[in-house]
């Protein structure tokens, strides 16, 4: 029997080589699959990262551009605070100056000179005044004219250009 025994030996370790070959195969294919996945999630995160930088630059500039609009607009509020105090200024000043009746004689003065000294319309000023071209005299002797009529035949002329 111990012919029996070697040979059961033998196939039992010929089944345990096959078995173990196809958990090598399958182990295999399992570290192939998990390459692939390990490349696929580095290109993943490559990518990522581009985004997040360009994300960051995008944000850093939209940072500044806001910081610039803020110091624009404090700016910007200072200078209508001073253009309202100068505009509430001139209205109390020509408040004032209405509650002063002025003489009706000086208005009256005033309003005629400017009137009289104000200046020519740009588009009058800017034109050339043409000189005067003497005018054909509207009687012209009849007799004239006439004769000028009588003189131009048709006919003729058309015979010449021929």
């Amino acid at each position: 029997m111990k012919g029996k025994d070697k040979e059961s030996a033998a196939n039992q370790a010929k089944d345990r080589v096959m078995v173990a070959e196809r958990a090598h195969k399958d182990a295999a294919k399992k570290a192939d699959a998990a390459d692939e996945v390990a490349k696929q999630a580095k290109t993943a995160l490559k990518k990522a990262k581009k985004e997040f930088k360009l994300a960051s630059k995008s944000a850093r500039q939209a940072r500044g551009a806001a910081d610039d609009a803020r110091a624009a607009y404090d700016k910007a509020a200072k200078r209508a605070s001073k253009a309202e105090t100068k505009l509430g200024k001139a209205r109390k000043k020509a408040a004032s100056k209405k509650e002063k009746p002025a003489p009706v004689k000086e208005v009256a003065e005033k309003s005629a000179t400017k009137t009289k000294s104000a200046a020519p319309h740009k588009s009058e000023a800017r034109k050339k005044k043409k000189a005067a071209k003497p005018r054909p005299k509207a009687a012209a002797p009849a007799t004239e004219s006439a004769a000028a009529e009588d003189s131009f035949v048709l006919g003729e002329s058309g015979l010449e250009l021929q």
